[in-house]
C-alpha cells in the first residue's frame, strides 16, 4: 500500500497543473457546500431567535369584536374580554396547558414623567408567570418578584427606550417615575428584544394586582398567554381553544375575527419545516457542485488510463491482476478527491469566517435576520464520507476500462 502511495503521489507530482485543475472542481464544490450549509444555519438562527422574546411552546389570545351575534351571549360590536374564572376553567379543561398569565393594560395615553422629562408609554400590569411565557431578558436591575405580588408594591420594570427618553445618561434603578400622577420606583430595565418584541422597548411593566388597586381597575382583561406542553399538537389544540372560549363567553365559533390568536409553537414548527426544505436544497445544491467536480476526476482519469495504457499492459504482463489495476486507478482518483475535499473544507471554514464579518460589521444594534454562520463537524463528517464516495465512484469506469486493456495488445503497439 505505501508502494502505491508513492507511486500515485508521483503520478500528480509530475503532472501538477492537470491536477490541479481537476482538483480545483471538487475543492470548488466541497468549499460552496460548507459555504452554503453554514449561512444556511446562521439565517435559521436569526429567524428562529426572533421568537427568543416568546417560549417557543406558548399560545397568545387576544380579545377583538364580535361580529356575529349569538343569542343570549356578547352582542354584536362588542369586544370580547376574559377573566380569572376563565383561566381556571381553561387549566381544568386543557392538560396541554401548564401556564397561564393575564395581561392588562392602562388604556389611552399614559403620561410618564421623571424631573421634567416625560412620554407616553404602553402600561401593562402582568401575573407572576408572565415571564414564564414571555421571557423578557433584564439588562439591568432584576425582574418583578413574589413579593412585590404579595406586598402589591409600586415597582416597575421599564423597556430601554424609556431609559433613553426619561433618564438620558443616569441609572434609573431605585429613581421614582410618575405615571398618571403615581410614583413608582424603578426595579429593572428589559434589554433591547428581537424585531417580534420591539413594543417592550416602550412599555413599562407593573405587578398586575397593583395596577388594579392604583387605578381601581376591575378583574376583566382583554389578553393572555398560556404556556404549553411541548408535545401539544398545536395544529389542532388552536381551533379546540377557540371553539372552547367561543362557548365559555357567548359568541359564535366561526367569527374567527373576535379572538387574535398568536400561536407562537405554531410559527416555530413552520420555520422548522421550513428551514428542513431549505437545508435539503443546499445539501442537493452543493452535492451538484461536487458531482461537476468528480466529473472532472472521471475523465482526467480516461486520460490517464490512456497514457498509461503500455505501462498497464506491462504490469498484466508481468503477473498483475485486474483487479490490482482497478483499485490502483480508484485510488489515485480517491487521492485526488481526498486531497482537493480537505483543502475545500478548509476554505470553506475560511469563507464562513468572512462571511461572520461581514454579517458583524453590518449589525445595526437590533438583531438580524442572518445571524453568524456556523457548522459543525457532525455536517461536515457525513459531507466528507459522501465526498469519499464521489471519488470511488469516479475512479470505477476508468478503473474498468484499465482492468480490460490487454497486454498482447499493449505490447504489440510498443513494439
Amino acid at each position: 500500500m505505501r508502494e502505491v502511495l508513492k507511486e500515485i503521489l508521483a503520478s500528480i507530482k509530475v503532472h501538477k497543473v492537470r491536477s490541479m485543475l481537476t482538483g480545483f472542481g471538487v475543492a470548488w464544490g466541497m468549499f460552496i457546500l460548507i459555504v452554503l450549509l453554514g449561512a444556511g444555519n446562521g439565517f435559521r438562527s436569526g429567524m428562529l431567535s426572533m421568537f427568543s422574546g416568546y417560549a417557543s411552546n406558548s399560545i397568545w389570545i387576544t380579545g377583538q369584536w364580535v361580529s356575529h351575534a349569538k343569542i343570549g351571549g356578547v352582542q354584536s360590536g362588542s369586544r370580547v374580554h376574559f377573566d380569572k374564572s376563565l383561566e381556571g376553567k381553561l387549566k381544568k379543561r386543557f392538560r396541554e396547558v401548564q401556564y397561564i398569565s393575564s395581561e392588562i393594560s392602562l388604556e389611552n395615553a399614559n403620561p410618564v414623567r421623571f424631573e421634567g422629562l416625560s412620554g407616553n408609554f404602553d402600561v401593562k400590569g402582568i401575573d407572576q408567570n408572565y415571564n414564564t411565557i414571555k421571557l423578557l431578558e433584564i439588562e439591568e436591575g432584576r425582574f418583578l418578584n413574589d413579593f412585590d405580588y404579595q406586598q402589591k408594591r409600586r415597582v416597575v420594570v421599564i423597556g430601554d427606550r424609556i431609559k433613553e427618553t426619561l433618564f438620558k445618561n443616569q441609572n434609573p434603578i431605585g429613581k421614582q417615575i410618575s405615571i398618571n400622577g403615581v410614583f413608582f420606583q424603578v426595579v429593572g430595565i428589559i434589554k433591547t428584544g428581537t424585531i417580534f418584541s420591539m413594543m417592550e422597548r416602550n412599555s413599562i411593566y407593573i405587578p398586575i394586582v397593583t395596577l388594579q388597586n392604583t387605578f381601581n381597575l376591575n378583574n376583566d382583561f382583554y389578553t393572555f398567554g398560556a404556556l404549553l406542553h411541548h408535545k401539544t399538537k398545536v395544529e389542532t389544540f388552536e381551533n379546540e381553544l377557540r371553539n372552547f372560549i367561543a362557548q365559555e363567553i357567548g359568541f359564535d365559533k366561526n367569527d374567527r375575527g373576535a379572538l387574535y390568536v398568536n400561536n407562537v409553537q405554531l410559527q416555530v414548527s413552520a420555520f422548522n419545516s421550513l428551514f428542513k426544505g431549505i437545508d435539503i436544497f443546499l445539501w442537493v445544491l452543493g452535492i451538484c457542485f461536487l458531482l461537476t467536480g468528480m466529473i472532472s476526476i472521471t475523465n482526467i482519469m480516461l486520460v490517464v488510463v490512456k497514457e498509461r495504457t503500455t505501462e498497464i499492459g506491462i504490469r498484466k504482463a508481468l503477473g498483475a491482476t485486474p483487479e490490482s489495476i482497478k483499485f490502483l486507478i480508484i485510488y489515485e482518483a480517491l487521492i485526488i478527491t481526498m486531497l482537493f475535499g480537505l483543502i475545500g473544507i478548509f476554505l470553506g471554514y475560511i469563507g464562513i469566517g468572512i462571511y461572520n464579518w461581514i454579517v458583524s460589521a453590518l449589525q445595526t444594534g437590533q438583531q438580524e435576520i442572518f445571524a453568524s454562520a456556523s457548522l459543525g463537524w457532525h455536517i461536515v463528517f457525513p459531507a466528507f464520507i459522501l465526498l469519499i464516495l464521489s471519488g470511488v465512484f469516479a475512479g470505477l469506469f476508468p478503473a474498468q476500462k484499465a482492468a480490460e486493456i490487454m497486454p498482447v495488445e499493449t505490447l504489440n503497439k510498443a513494439v
